[in-house]
């Protein structure tokens, strides 16, 4: 993938047991700042029905660089400094069915 391509990943993150609430708060202010970064084309954020601590976010940006730039944005290290995440299994489906 260049850096100048669009990047669309879906990302499963799962929350520690007991800190639904917390994650979700958490999540949901790292999809309002994401949202307003250079090169975010959409950041949507699903909670599951079934289990609590299970979310998914639907994350395009404009190009590699603009992930990049991302990851190391002051709240994007915030959020994870946070220690509320048991893991995370991202799928990138930028160039399925081309």
């Amino acid at each position: 993938m260049s850096s100048t391509a669009p990047v669309l990943k879906l990302a499963r993150v799962v929350g520690h047991p007991g800190r639904a609430a917390e994650l979700r708060e958490a999540l949901l202010a790292l999809e309002a700042a994401t949202r307003r970064e250079p090169g975010c084309v959409a950041f949507t954020l699903f909670q599951a029905l079934s289990e609590a601590e299970d979310f998914v976010l639907l994350e395009h940006f404009e190009s590699a660089a603009a992930l990049q730039s991302h990851m190391q944005e002051p709240h994007t290290q915030a959020f994870f400094a946070k220690q509320l995440v048991a893991g995370v299994k991202a799928i990138d489906v930028s160039s399925l069915g081309r």
